[in-house]
């Protein structure tokens, strides 16, 4: 089991994640934590599912706490899809509240800068996301 103040105060709207631990690396918050659910719903055909067929990490930037920017390193699976006539035949696990597809930030983090956006656009926005300690722009990620 994870710590518990740890997993309460990161993930306390989110059901199916397990906080491993936390680590300051220089000014880098990770927080390391991993899936719990035991099933997964598959997203084209809706069926449950717990055939892993493997595990990966995904890295999600979330909101800065205290000045640093915090990244969840976070391990999901690959699950078969139990349905034989389903077209998606393996798919990963999304965790509600927390990641979508091909996601790189939280879901938090994302609604955050999306509202940036709407508010202030282009360089402005830009410009207040990096005091948020969440870097979005034309070269944000380069």
């Amino acid at each position: 089991m994870g710590d518990v103040l740890l997993q309460d105060l990161w993930f306390h709207q989110v059901e199916g994640v397990e906080v491993e631990n936390a680590a300051r690396e220089g000014e880098l918050l990770t927080i390391r934590a991993r899936t719990s659910a035991e099933q997964a719903a598959c997203p084209a055909c809706g069926t449950l599912s717990s055939r892993v067929h493997s595990r990966y990490v995904r890295r999600l930037a979330d909101s800065a706490v205290g000045g640093r920017p915090v990244l969840i390193e976070l391990q999901v699976r690959r699950i078969r899809c139990r349905e034989r006539a389903c077209r998606q035949a393996t798919f990963a696990e999304q965790v509600d509240g927390l990641t979508f597809r091909h996601g790189r930030r939280s879901t938090g983090l994302q609604t955050v800068l999306e509202r940036l956006a709407v508010m202030l656009a282009g360089r402005a926005g830009a410009r207040l996301s990096q005091t948020l300690m969440a870097r979005a722009g034309r070269r944000c990620c380069g």
